[in-house]
C-alpha cells in the first residue's frame, strides 16, 4: 500500500497531518487493534486518506433498508442450517428424555433394562442406515451417540435386582454397563463410518468403566475404582497423540537407513489420503481426550465425596495435570474437554472443603480464596492472551506437568490401601 502511495507519502503526510485507513463509510480504524478486531474481513476495500480530510457519511433514501443492512451486520438471520441443527438437538432432547422416564420408573429395574437395551439396538441401526444410506454423517452420528447413553442405562438396569434403587447399584451392574456401551460405541465406529470422536469417547469411557468394575471385585470401595480409572486415563495422556497416529494410519516419512537411500525418491501416497489419515486421526485424538475428560470428572467426584484426605489429594494432582496438559493442545477442540474437566474437579475440591470446614470458616475463607484464585486466572487470561508467556514459565509447566502425571501413582496406591496391607504384611513378620 505504502509502495502505491510514492515516495512522497511521508512528507506530503506532514503537511495534512498524516494518514489514516477508512472503511468506505468513512469510519476511522484504530492504529492500536487489529483488524480482526475491528470487524475486517479479507476483500474488503480500505482507503488510506489524509487525517484532515473531510469524509461525509453516505446518503441513503430508504431508512428501512439501512436498518435491514444494520441488522444483517449484527447478526445471522435464521438459515436452513440452522433449522437442521435446531431438529437435530430437539431430536437428542426428545430421546434423552425419554431415557429420564426410564430411570424414574425403577425399580423394578428389568423392564426399563430391556427397553433401554432395546432402544439402542434401534439407535444404532437407525444412525448406521441414516450415515450410509441417506449419506447424513451428522444426524448418524447423533443417533449413535444417543445410543451409547441408552446401551450404558440398560446394561446397568437389566441385571439389577428388582427392589434395589440406582443409588444401590454395584459393581457388577457397572461392569456389565461399561462392557456394553464399549460394544455399541465399537459397532458404531465402524457402523457409522463417521463420528469417529463421538465413538472412541464412548469406547474409551467404557473401557475405563470395565477397569473400575474390575477393580472393585477385589474389594475396593468406589473411590478405590475411580482411583484405577482416572490413574489409567490421565496417565495415558502423553501417548494419546501417538496412538491416534497409528489408529489413524497417517502416513510418516521413512528415514534412510544407508546413504544411497537418500537418492532414491520413494513413492508417496495420493494427497486425498493423506488429508483423509489426518481428518481420522484428529478425530481418534479428539474422541480419546473427551473420553478421557468424561472419565476424570466422574472419578473425581466419587474421590472427593468418598475418597478420604487421600482421594482429595489425588483430585488436586488430577487437576493440575489435566489443566497443565491441556496447553500443549493447539486447538480449542482438544483443548477444551481438559479445560472442563480440570475445572469439574475445582468444583468437586469446593465440595469436599465445603463439607471438611466448619461454618464460620467457611464463610470466612471461602469466598475470599475463590475471589483471590478468580483474580489470578483473570489476570492471567488478559494478559496472556496479547502475548505469549516467557519460556521460563512453559518450561516450569512442562515440568509440573510431568510430576503431577507421575504423582498420581503413588497416591492412587495411598487410596487403594496398598500401603496399609504393605505395613501390616511387614507387621505380622515381627
Amino acid at each position: 500500500m505504502l509502495r502505491h502511495a510514492g515516495e512522497g507519502a511521508a512528507d506530503e503526510g506532514e503537511l495534512h497531518g498524516g494518514w489514516m485507513l477508512r472503511r468506505t463509510t468513512g469510519a476511522v480504524l484504530e492504529t492500536e487493534r487489529n483488524l480482526s478486531a475491528q470487524g475486517v474481513r479479507d476483500g474488503e476495500v480500505l482507503h488510506l486518506a489524509p487525517r484532515r480530510a473531510d469524509w461525509p457519511e453516505p446518503e441513503y433514501d430508504d431508512v428501512v433498508e439501512v436498518v435491514a443492512s444494520g441488522a444483517r451486520r449484527f447478526g445471522r438471520s435464521w438459515s436452513g442450517a440452522a433449522t437442521r441443527a435446531c431438529a437435530l438437538a430437539a431430536t437428542a432432547t426428545l430421546l434423552l428424555a425419554g431415557l429420564a422416564l426410564l430411570v424414574v420408573t425403577g425399580p423394578s429395574w428389568t423392564v426399563p433394562g430391556v427397553i433401554a437395551l432395546s432402544m439402542a439396538t434401534v439407535l444404532l441401526v437407525a444412525g448406521i442406515v441414516t450415515a450410509r444410506a441417506m449419506a447424513d454423517v451428522a444426524a448418524g452420528t447423533l443417533l449413535g451417540g444417543v445410543a451409547l447413553v441408552y446401551a450404558f442405562a440398560g446394561g446397568l438396569f437389566v441385571a439389577a435386582p428388582d427392589d434395589v434403587k440406582l443409588t444401590g447399584l454395584g459393581v457388577p451392574h457397572l461392569l456389565v454397563a461399561s462392557i456394553t456401551l464399549f460394544a455399541v460405541a465399537l459397532i458404531g465406529y465402524f457402523g457409522v463410518g463417521g463420528g469417529t470422536r463421538v465413538f472412541v469417547a464412548g469406547a474409551m469411557t467404557g473401557l475405563s468403566g470395565a477397569v473400575a468394575g474390575l477393580a472393585g471385585y477385589t474389594g475396593q470401595s468406589a473411590a478405590g475404582g475411580a482411583a484405577v480409572a482416572a490413574t489409567l486415563a490421565i496417565g495415558l495422556l502423553p501417548a494419546y497423540p501417538l496412538l491416534s497416529i497409528r489408529m489413524g494410519r497417517l502416513p510418516v516419512p521413512e528415514l534412510p537407513s544407508r546413504p544411497e537411500e537418500m537418492l532414491v525418491d520413494k513413492p508417496v501416497p495420493p494427497r486425498s489420503q493423506v488429508y483423509a489419515s489426518v481428518v481420522r486421526a484428529d478425530e481418534t485424538l479428539t474422541g480419546l481426550l473427551t473420553g478421557t475428560a468424561v472419565v476424570s470428572a466422574i472419578a473425581m467426584a466419587f474421590l472427593a465425596t468418598s475418597g478420604g484426605v487421600t482421594g482429595v489429594c489425588l483430585v488436586a494432582t488430577a487437576v493440575a495435570a489435566l489443566l497443565l496438559r491441556a496447553r500443549l493442545f493447539p486447538t480449542a477442540r482438544h483443548r477444551v474437554p481438559l479445560i472442563v474437566s480440570g475445572l469439574v474437579g475445582v468444583a468437586m475440591l469446593t465440595l469436599a472443603f465445603a463439607f471438611a470446614v466448619d461454618n464460620a470458616l467457611l464463610m470466612l475463607f471461602g469466598p475470599l480464596t475463590l475471589a483471590v484464585i478468580a483474580g489470578v486466572v483473570l489476570t492471567g487470561g488478559l494478559v496472556y492472551s496479547k502475548r505469549a508467556p516467557s519460556p521460563y514459565i512453559g518450561r516450569l509447566a512442562d515440568t509440573f506437568d510431568v510430576l503431577a502425571i507421575m504423582a498420581l501413582v503413588p497416591l492412587a496406591c495411598g487410596v487403594l490401601g496398598v500401603y496399609t496391607a504393605v505395613q501390616g504384611l511387614f507387621a505380622s513378620f515381627g
